[in-house]
């Protein structure tokens, strides 16, 4: 009876101390909670913290793998920090084994405790031997089977006998097979096997893949909604593929580039609907909107050529249902006011064989310049056929002028062609690109006032020798030929000077002259070479340029070259790159130099 009472002592003791436990529980739970009933934030800080330190790993991939590894660890008070120690040699081995390490040897140093500036945690590791791999066998299985291109990611992925095992490597092998196997329409693709045998002892693995890629799907329908299919019509010359043609996401995505490019659509949505795939087939959903009917621009700009400058720009991408288009622009500075108009009209393709009207007024009055040019012409554009742009034009042009101590008026009628190319990486600060263009226009009495041929020649390019670097370059020769080259009027003349031809001197500045005055010359050719290089500031970079060139009217009689030595700065935003240069002009010929500041923004190439 009395152990039966103590029993029921010690019970009522026990009951009571947990129900003192929950009461306090529900007290600091509602001393945690605010006002309006949230939960407080309690910070867990840890008052001595450690860094971990790692040593003897000389690989940097493996050595940030390593780090990246330890920081996933919780902040490790200096007190505690033997408690982590499996932790710790865990995470270093499971980094390291990606990189088929699998001996690893860890020693771990642990901060003094009595010392108070002893707050690094040290793990000095030994690698050991990497694992080799024996045997690769990786097949692929399926209609798949007879691709090559799956072949060729297999000898590209450094997976094979006698390689490291990597298990980065083994990963993206995978990736890459799988990811070939959908853009090539294999969307029932999967791995039969897939399996890393790790021998420890023998210090080798045997990797073992087998990809099932099944059939390959054709396309199916085009799907469209009704606005789509009214949308699609201007278009449907860039339509790219057809039912029972075998599936590729390249031909999709090509195709979906190639209706942004028309400027119709404000949105472009191209897509496999893989869900309903059947019969061997997978349809193709395009969505497109169309962008508004009238769009405006307003800008304003600066450039030490032209100073202030704005423009105002009426377009309208989609006038008809034939995929006509209308774009117009109006621009002010100091120096020039232009107008210009322009009527495109899609032949056999919107982007690459077109019609277009051109018509534009352009008012210059600047240094010895005084010209009013009215300018109108036909053009049919191809790039079809090749990779080269190709500009066949018919232009009238009606020029009067004052250059100088000269005044004339001209009325020329002028074939032409224009041949260009250019490729590039993309974005404002391209890592690669060239340019290339040559124009060529004749024009001959008795339809025109003068009987001359004008030939120019320009090619620039980008080359990014590192990251952060950039070399550009830039050729160009122009040239009037012909018995009334020297009565051609201003707006065919050359002068060199300013931001894009000849930096140190001023805009337009450099030429041949009568009685003082710029007359324009014949020739000119010009060069640039420039080399940008970090600066250690975020988004910038500097630059070193030499320019130079030669205006001049016969180059037996007159062949000095002007120089434009400088250095710059250069400022990369989202919206463009701003430059600013100061360069040094130099005349030989007149023995004249000068320093002078040039200020621009827009594309680096």
């Amino acid at each position: 009876m009395y152990r039966l009472r103590e029993a029921t002592d010690c019970f009522d003791k026990f009951f009571n101390k947990i129900c003192t436990a929950l009461f306090l529980a529900g007290v600091c739970t509602l001393v945690a909670c605010s006002s309006d009933n949230k939960p407080l934030k309690v910070k867990n800080v840890v008052e001595d913290p450690v860094s971990i330190q790692v040593d003897g790993i000389d690989k940097t991939e493996v050595l940030d793998n390593v780090n990246a590894y330890l920081e996933s660890l919780p902040l490790i008070s200096k007190k505690r920090a033997r408690l982590y120690d499996r932790e710790i040699k865990e995470n270093i081995t499971k980094a390291v084994h990606t990189f088929g390490y699998y001996h690893p040897q860890i020693e771990i140093t642990y901060p003094k405790i009595k010392n108070k500036d002893d707050k690094k945690l040290l793990a000095k590791i030994d690698l050991g031997k990497p694992l080799f791999i024996r045997k690769a066998n990786v097949y692929v299985v399926g209609e798949g089977a007879y691709y090559k291109s799956f072949s060729e990611i297999v000898k590209k992925s450094g997976i094979g006998s006698y390689h490291l095992l990597d298990h980065g490597n083994y990963k993206q092998l995978k990736d890459d097979l799988l990811n070939r196997a959908i853009e090539l329409g294999f969307f029932d693709a999967k791995f039969l096997i897939a399996r890393i045998l790790v021998y420890k002892e023998q210090n080798v693995a045997d990797i073992e893949l087998m990809l099932d890629t099944g059939n390959r799907y054709k396309f199916g329908q085009m799907v469209t909604d009704a606005d789509t299919k009214v949308l699609l019509k201007p278009s449907k010359s860039l339509v790219n593929f057809h039912e029972d043609q075998n599936f590729s996401s390249k031909v999709i995505t090509n195709f979906s580039n190639s209706l942004s490019q028309t400027n119709y659509y404000r949105s472009v949505d191209v897509h496999p609907l893989v869900e309903e795939r059947k019969d061997g087939k997978v349809p193709v959903k395009v969505e497109l909107t169309r962008k508004s009917k009238n769009q405006f621009r307003v800008g304003l700009g600066y450039s030490t050529d032209e100073e202030v400058r704005g423009i105002l720009a009426w377009d309208k991408p989609l006038v008809s249902s034939k995929g006509h288009s209308f774009s117009s622009y109006f621009r002010v500075s100091k120096v020039k006011q232009d107008a210009q108009a322009v009527y495109k009209i899609p032949h056999k393709n919107p982007i690459s064989d077109y019609y277009f009207i051109r018509a534009a007024q352009t008012h210059t009055d600047f240094n010895d310049t005084l010209s009013d040019l009215s300018h109108l012409s036909l053009h049919y554009v191809d790039s079809m056929t090749s990779t080269w742009r190709k500009d066949y034009y018919l232009a009238l042009e009606y020029e009067d002028f004052t250059q100088g101590s000269e005044k004339g008026r001209t009325t020329n009628l002028m074939p032409g062609i224009k041949i260009s190319k250019r490729t590039t990486t993309g974005g404002f600060d391209p890592r690669a690109g060239y340019s290339v263009s040559f124009d060529n226009k004749v024009s001959f009495a008795p339809v025109s006032d003068l009987t001359f041929w004008q030939t120019e020649f320009v090619f620039s390019g980008i080359y990014a020798p590192t990251t952060d670097s950039r070399i550009l370059y830039k050729l160009y020769q122009g040239a009037v030929i012909g018995s009334d080259s020297m009565k051609a009027p201003p707006s065919l003349r050359y002068f060199a000077g300013g931001d894009k031809s000849l930096r140190g001197f001023s805009y337009k500045s450099q030429s041949p002259r009568i009685d003082g005055y710029l007359r324009g010359g014949r020739f000119l050719t010009a060069t640039t070479i420039e080399y940008n290089f970090p600066l250690g500031i975020s988004d910038s970079r500097g630059a070193m340029f030499f320019d130079s060139a030669i205006c001049t009217d016969n180059y037996r009689e007159d062949h000095s070259v002007l120089y434009g030595p400088g250095i710059g700065y250069r400022y990369l935003s989202k919206y463009g790159v701003f430059k600013a240069d100061i360069a040094y002009g130099i005349d030989n010929k007149r023995d004249q130099s000068q320093f002078k500041l040039h200020l621009t923004f827009g594309p680096e190439f």
